[in-house]
């Protein structure tokens, strides 16, 4: 078995009696034996007989017929050492490993790609670790390589996997995988829970029932087992016969003297018996879950979410659109005026007249088109020149409504407003945007509720509306940015806006502790000052912060509490709330209440706990103001 860092120009095909010739898409030539191709892949059987239809625009003088494929020479030349009695060629790098394996499953190679993965498992064995075995999954979702995909999610839900955890790798792979991987992480961890259980409950099946030991668990075995199958449900990475063997002896070190216990006497066929026993529950589980399955059963949920809302597909000039059922195309808008003198048409075969001066006058790309002469053979509806745009009839009829004066048609989710958003930024209509965001900030137009806003987020982040993005940032910041938390909208994510949300909150989680240890660490006429003196004040801590050894004054432990939120954990930042100026209140106010009948406490907030908290709440948002979505990096716009 060779690797592929040769030289591609000393590793080119030349076969004798060839009598075709493989040109890759960087023109590199293959000739090759047709019938070693045909014999090997039905697809590439049906690729060269319709070349051999074709003309051959290669010179007189090149006899042999052309067929020119979409891989590139290094891939190529790799496949074929698979199908030739040659060496076969391994490629040196994961990505190209899993590229080869794609393009053989193409072909419908199945000889060929199974002799493919056995050569790269002796080359290269499955990951064990996080790290590679995310990247492998990224590229078997990309490549559409099941097994590829199956194996490295199996060796993923061995570990924990949440933002917190896999922070710096969420750009590997677009949300719709990220998904697909959280939901089989879950099926797979629930399952391992209930089969452990079972084994736990049982007597791991039988094997130690009756077994002595001193120290027997609430299940009726040994605790050491009780325990060690425990630490497995919460960390399967770490099932194996070393640490088996280890939290066996460390049992029987500490329980032999101390009460006794006889385990030490236990046959090493009954542990070995015990081990085999839970490897096979362990292993089974995993094998009982399918990545696939979980995301055919999510495509499939998907499907009839759609189905329930679209009717068929209906076509013109070979196009296909899909309408709703529950609720129709708008009937175009009435203007009401005869003079329309231009037909726009939506996505969804909706005319809607309209005005060219009106249009020209409120966008500079309008504007642009109507000075452009028009072709003789331009389409036309009753001799009105028309123009196709990509907006569906629901949005362009708001966007309308917008621009005449006629009642405007308001959206019905924050989704349509960024789409329309979108289309005001697309045609150049700065005032009309402008006036949709003020009807956001008025509550005339929906905005995002609760934890929308992550989708909100992530639709913005798509369509390049910065100050949309900002808003729905900080937002975020106000739920747990978990797995769980971000649902159904992880998949609305691509990879860079997910790990720059992830990073935007890192930052603002910085920005607003120091903003709080600022109030924390207040002396003298600092704007805690007012609740030095109460009297339940323990002076023996500082909380996490980092101050002199003595203070002459502490502030009551509750507000301490409130004001040292998030300051170590890096966890926390995203398991947990951050402390905003729209919920720091709130916290404020709950703290107070567990404070119990603390009458100065009681007093100042009396006098002056609203002031207080006015004052903090535009300390927090000045802080935030110097955080932004868009300064991590410039590819979120890019996808």
């Amino acid at each position: 078995m060779l690797t592929s860092d040769e030289p591609l120009q000393n590793l080119l095909f030349g076969y004798r009696g060839a009598d075709l010739i493989l040109r890759s898409h960087d023109s590199h030539h293959f000739h090759v034996p047709k019938s070693y191709i045909v014999n090997s892949s039905p697809v590439l059987d049906e690729l060269i007989q319709r070349a051999l239809d074709l003309p051959n625009d290669l010179p007189i003088e090149t006899s042999l017929p052309v067929v020119q494929l979409p891989e590139s020479g290094v891939i190529l030349h790799s496949l074929l050492t698979f199908v030739f009695p040659v060496t076969p060629l391994v490629p040196s790098t994961t990505e190209n490993a899993m590229e080869l394996l794609f393009v053989a499953q193409r072909y419908q190679m199945v000889s060929v790609l199974a002799h493919i993965r056995i050569c790269i498992a002796q080359q290269n064995p499955p990951p064990t670790h996080l790290d590679p075995a995310l990247r492998m999954y990224s590229l078997a979702r990309k490549y559409g390589l099941h097994q590829e995909a199956h194996q490295a999610a199996q060796t993923i839900s061995k570990y924990p996997v949440d933002i917190v955890d896999i922070e710096d790798k969420l750009d590997m792979m677009p949300g719709t995988a990220l998904y697909e991987l959280w939901k089989y992480y879950e099926k797979v961890r629930v399952l391992l829970a209930s089969d452990l259980k079972e084994f736990r409950t049982s007597g791991a099946r039988g094997i130690v029932t009756g077994l002595p030991c001193a120290a027997s668990g609430s299940s009726q075995i040994p605790r050491w087992l009780d325990d060690y199958i425990k630490s497995i449900g919460d960390a399967p990475n770490l099932f194996d016969f070393f640490g088996f063997n280890t939290a066996l002896a460390r049992h029987m070190k500490e329980e032999t003297y101390q009460n006794g216990c006889t385990c030490s006497s236990v046959s090493s066929q009954i542990i070995h018996n015990i081990w085999e026993a839970l490897t096979f529950v362990v292993h089974g589980s995993f094998e009982r879950v399918s990545v696939m399955d979980v995301g055919e059963q999510l495509t499939r949920l998907m499907s009839l979410q759609a189905e329930s809302a679209l009717s068929p597909e209906q076509g013109e000039e070979g196009s296909q659109t899909q309408v709703n059922l529950t609720a129709s195309p708008p009937e175009p808008l009435d203007i009401s005026v005869p003079d329309a003198n231009f037909i726009i048409r939506s996505s969804d075969l909706v005319n809607f007249r309209v005005h060219k001066s009106i249009l020209a006058m409120v966008s500079p790309f309008f504007k642009d088109i109507f000075s452009l002469p028009q072709l003789p053979d331009s389409e036309s509806v009753d001799g009105l020149p028309l123009i196709k745009l990509s907006e569906d009839a629901e949005l362009l009829n708001t966007l309308l409504s917008m621009i005449y004066p006629v009642r405007v048609v308001i959206p019905d989710s924050y989704e349509k407003v960024l789409n329309l958003l979108a289309a005001c930024q697309k045609y150049d209509m700065v005032q009309v945007q402008s006036s949709i965001r003020t009807e956001v900030d008025r509550g005339c137009f929906p905005a995002p509720v609760g934890t929308e806003t992550f989708h909100a987020y992530a639709i913005a982040c798509s369509k390049g509306l910065i100050p949309e993005m900002e808003n729905a940032a900080r937002q975020t910041l106000n739920h747990p940015m978990t797995f769980k938390t971000l649902g159904e909208g992880l998949q609305s994510f691509d990879g860079c806006a997910l790990r720059n949300l992830a990073r935007f909150r890192k930052r603002s989680k910085k920005t607003l502790v120091a903003c709080l240890r600022a109030f924390h660490e207040a002396q003298g006429t600092g704007s805690s000052s007012i609740w030095f003196g109460c009297p339940n004040t323990v002076t023996t801590a500082n909380y996490g912060w980092s101050s002199r050894q003595s203070q002459p004054a502490i502030l009551p432990s509750w507000l301490r509490q409130v004001l040292s939120r998030n300051v170590h954990s890096k966890k926390q930042v995203f398991v947990d709330p951050l402390p905003t100026p729209s919920n720091i209140r709130a916290e404020y106010l709950k703290a107070l209440l567990g404070h119990g009948s603390c009458n100065f406490c009681l007093q100042v907030h009396a006098k002056n706990g609203p002031t207080f908290c006015t004052e903090l709440e535009s300390a927090l948002a000045l802080a935030l103001d110097k955080v932004h979505t868009h300064s991590f990096d410039s590819k979120v716009f890019e996808n």
